[in-house]
């Protein structure tokens, strides 16, 4: 486990996924999920070369069948520290004999983890270092505290969008976990706004808002305005908490990708949001996290 301290905020990461075990603010307060294996152990996990569930368990490539885990297989490996200073740390994966067995490619995924004044950001870069276009998709899953302070509910916290939204929720199956339709999601007054209630995870579990205008959220308390702006750079935007336990946290989770769809061809190539990426090139994507005070 990787701790660092700034200004009285303090962060751990596990080499393990490179994922965030806990981000601790300034007043003490833990602002991540605490990944209680009796309810969701993890905390924040990294999603690649995979979002979500996969068509019959396996994608197509080229023309070749390969079996890639739900969520993919960083979060499942142990990363490198390649580079650290006072605020931040870099960790790394590269392919290896038994990722190649799932995704034939060779690549650099890096995860920087870094301070900011009021809370941290987290950013993915991906390299391909194969001769041939190479297709991926990429997300974070991180889990906030919510509510936020003792004596709070649940159900005292909203999200609200940057802009005003028309959003609909693409609709998982409940025993494929597939893409099957989508749902109109009706949003308050101010057309921004979407009351968090256990019920509504209990019945839809995830709500899945694909081709966003916002790129920030934020996620506060109804009457206080204290809470979490989340500012993301990719194309999905998820909401989750598992269902049925009534439990004390809410994921905001940016996706450049989506779980498959169930009338989809399998390939990867024709998986709406994902990436290409050419030979030799780069592709960098994010989220940051800053504390509202109410």
């Amino acid at each position: 486990m990787i701790r660092l301290q700034k200004d009285g905020a303090e962060m751990e990461i596990a080499l393990l996924g490179a994922e965030m075990r806990a981000y601790r603010s300034a007043d003490g307060k833990d602002r991540l999920w605490s990944g209680d294996p009796a309810v969701w152990k993890s905390t924040a996990p990294v999603l690649f070369p995979a979002i979500g569930a996969v068509k019959d368990g396996k994608i197509s490539i080229a023309g070749k069948d390969y079996a890639v885990p739900r969520h993919g297989f960083a979060k499942f490996l142990d990363f490198e520290v390649t580079e650290q200073g006072e605020d931040f740390v870099t960790l790394t994966l590269h392919e290896n004999v038994e990722t190649k067995k799932t995704y034939p490619f060779d690549f650099a995924l890096s995860v920087t983890h870094r301070f900011l004044p009021k809370g941290f950001e987290t950013r993915y870069t991906v390299e391909n270092h194969t001769g041939r276009v190479m297709p991926f998709m990429i997300g974070g899953h991180p889990g906030f505290m919510c509510p936020m302070n003792p004596g709070e509910r649940f159900e005292d916290y909203v999200i609200r969008f940057e802009k005003p939204e028309t959003v609909e929720t693409s609709l998982c199956t409940p025993d494929t976990h597939l893409i099957g339709g989508s749902q109109a999601v009706p949003l308050d007054g101010d057309g921004r706004t979407l009351s968090l209630n256990h019920a509504d995870f209990d019945r839809l579990d995830t709500f899945i808002f694909e081709g966003l205008a916002s790129r920030s959220v934020e996620l506060v308390h109804k009457d206080t305005g204290h809470g979490l702006r989340f500012g993301f750079d990719m194309d999905v935007l998820a909401v989750w908490s598992m269902p049925h336990k009534n439990a004390p946290y809410v994921c905001l989770e940016p996706w450049q990708g989506a779980p498959a769809r169930v009338d989809e061809t399998g390939r990867f190539e024709d998986k709406p949001w994902h990436v290409e990426l050419g030979v030799g090139q780069a592709y960098t994507c994010g989220y940051r996290m800053e504390l509202i005070e109410g």
